[in-house]
Formats: C-alpha cells, structure tokens, sequence
C-alpha cells in the first residue's frame, strides 16, 4: 500500500531532512510500503503532484532554506488560507488516504488546521510541532486526540526513548505517575555541560550551540524555558492530569529582557551574563554539585506542582552522570518508587532522529502495514 505525505514545513531545518529520508528510504523501489510526497506547503505557497513530486525538485527544496523558499515561490501556487490545503486534498479524491506531517512551529493557525483535518475530513496527522497540544486548552487536546490511531504526537516529547509510551502504560493500569524529574532539552544540557568544563565563556557556548543547530533558530525559544514548559504540559496532559501552560512555574535560564534582541545582537547582550554564569558554575564545583535545568512534575494529595528551573544537584546523583547532549529522566509511580525509580535515559535528539521519529509514525497509520521480513 502506498502513503500519500503532505509536509508542512517552516523555516527550521526537520522538514529538510524529512524530505531527504523520504526520497532516500521509503520510494518505490526500497520501501515495501512507500511514501509519496504530493504536496509541499508553507504558509504561502504550495506544490502539489498527485503522483509524485518530482525526485530532483524534492534534492533541491532540502539542500538549503533559501533553495527550499525559491523553488516553492517559483514551482508553487499561492495559498490564501490553510484550510486550502485540506480542500486540495479532497478535490482530488483522496480524503482518507493521507497522512500530514506538521514540522513546523506554528501556533493559532495550525490548531485550527489539526482541528480541520481530525474533525472535517478522514485524514490523518503525524505532529512534532509541541504547540497545538500544549500551548491551549485541555479541552483542544482531547478534541484533537479523542479518535484513537488518527493522531500522533509522540514525536513531541523525547520519543526515541519512549516517555510518553511508557506514561500512557502506566496509565493504562491505573498506576498513577506520582513523580517526575528530568533533564529533557538536549540544548540547555549541553549549554551547561560546556560550562561545567570552564572553557568558554556562557556567550560563546550559545554562539556555539546555535551554529551548531543545537538550539532553536531563536536560541532564547531554549533559554526562556517555554519549550522545556510545554513539554512538561504534554507529559502531565498524558499523565491524566488537567493543566495548561500558566501553571507551569518557569525561571528562565537568562532574564526575558533578552528577548527584544535577535541574532548577532542577541548573542552580544548575553555577554552580560558570562560572569554570572561562570561565579555559579564556581560555587556548585565547591559543593561537589553541578547545574542542571531541571523540569519537575510533583503530585501530593491530587495537586499537581509544575516547575521548571536551573538547580544545582550533588554529583553522586543519577542527573549528574548524563553527558554531552544526553536526556534523562526519572519518574515514580505507586508501584515504582523511592529509592528505585524508573529511569529512561537517551541521547539527544537532532534533526536525522526527529525526522525519522515522523516516518515511523508515518508508516504505522498505513491501513495495511507489512514490514519486510
């Protein structure tokens, strides 16, 4: 059985290696169920194929961004609204047979696309983009996951080590998550693991790590804390508990006043901070501890406490061993408690692992999936 794909993407880099993977991995001739890509769109144009976009036009839009944005401006139609994209598709008779996959960032717009393609057609969503399930009400996240099979979101949250399976078993067996405290955000744990090392200076490491795409395109999107937050809100959502992202307590790791600068300008301001950093990386080495941005969701008589801060935790302690962009995460139940609780611990993410996440997803939402043997 062949897929069709309709990838959204934005100006991050996920939706480029999704493509590469798709044409390399999963085409006719390599990939017992393989995935076409048909459409191609961003908030303003759109290229579609009902066959087949073209294989050498698919290598050009995922070299770079600016290749990706002349060829979909040259190639493509205009789009006037979002809900086009879903009409497109049942134009050519193919409501039903479609797998969209969200790569974006998108807020508003996208949540009323999610909502439109779950509730206004047959199709189905394969989403790494946290925000539709996070930054809204409970009651837009049962909506868009109250049809079993037709909506994944498990590329959200730390996916190839598999938290929010292991979440949704416990909660399968009525065993309350009681507990849970982790390092999730590969970016900001390698940002403090180079400071550890007292090298470079806090300004040069973030400089670093966004050359290196180790943060958001907007490195502040990482240092204010709302990604690591609205993950928190996806793990408790799953947890079964009723939250949103106001009751998540966030410190961010530098002042929100950085947020008025963008790029170069961004990376000079924070040098105000490298002599903070470095006193704070001093004082936990005397302590025989080191800095962890640390997420924690606590639950004590059925009150739920969500926070998000930098700590400092002793180096005999299960957070202290992680390495380079490793994520790790303990959670206690009422079976799995104190002092053994469950540990789940992987590397970091990027963008070869995000996008294969979205393809395995992919392929699970086949009507008829038959893997090779």
């Amino acid at each position: 059985m062949i897929q069709n794909i309709f990838i959204l993407w934005a100006s991050g880099s996920v939706w480029r290696e999704l493509i590469s993977q798709i044409v390399k991995h999963d085409g006719p001739e390599n990939n017992i169920n393989p995935s076409k890509i048909v459409w191609l769109a961003n908030s303003k144009h759109f290229i579609f194929d009902p066959l087949w976009i073209d294989t050498k036009l698919l290598e050009k839009i995922s070299e770079t961004r600016e290749k990706a944005l002349q060829e979909l401006h040259l190639m493509g139609s205009e789009i006037s609204k979002m809900k086009d994209l879903l009409g497109s598709v049942k134009k050519d008779h193919m409501n039903g047979d479609v797998v969209f996959a969200d790569v974006t960032a998108g807020k508003d717009e996208l949540l009323e696309f999610h909502n439109d393609v779950l509730n206004k057609s047959k199709n189905f969503l394969v989403t790494a983009n946290k925000n539709p399930i996070s930054l809204y009400s409970i009651d837009d996240y049962k909506k868009l996951n109250r049809e079993y099979g037709r909506y994944d979101t498990n590329t959200t949250v730390m996916w190839w080590a598999g938290i929010l399976y292991f979440v949704k078993e416990r909660v399968s067996i009525h065993d309350r998550i009681r507990k849970i405290e982790w390092v999730f955000s590969g970016t900001l744990w390698y940002i403090l693991s180079e400071l550890e090392k007292q090298e470079k200076t806090f300004s040069q490491i973030v400089k670093d790590a966004k050359e290196w795409w180790y943060t958001e395109p907007n490195p502040m999107d990482d240092l204010n804390g709302l990604d690591v937050a609205r993950k928190l809100v996806i793990l408790a959502r799953e947890a079964g508990y009723s939250v949103d992202i106001n009751d998540v307590e966030v410190t961010p790791l530098i002042d929100e006043k950085y947020s008025k600068y963008e790029g170069a300008d961004f990376l000079k301001a924070i040098q105000d901070e490298d002599v903070a950093f470095s006193s704070k990386v001093k004082s936990s080495e005397k302590k025989w501890e080191v800095l962890r941005y640390v997420w924690e969701m606590i639950v004590e008589n059925e009150k739920v406490t969500l926070r998000v801060s930098l700590k400092s935790v002793p180096k005999n302690s299960d957070l202290w061993t992680l390495s380079w962009t490793s994520n790790l995460a303990l959670v206690e139940t009422d079976i799995l408690w104190n002092p053994l609780p469950h540990v789940i611990k992987s590397r970091w993410a990027g963008l070869a692992v995000t996008a294969g996440a979205v393809r395995v997803w992919i392929a699970r939402m086949l009507q008829t999936w038959l893997p090779k043997i």
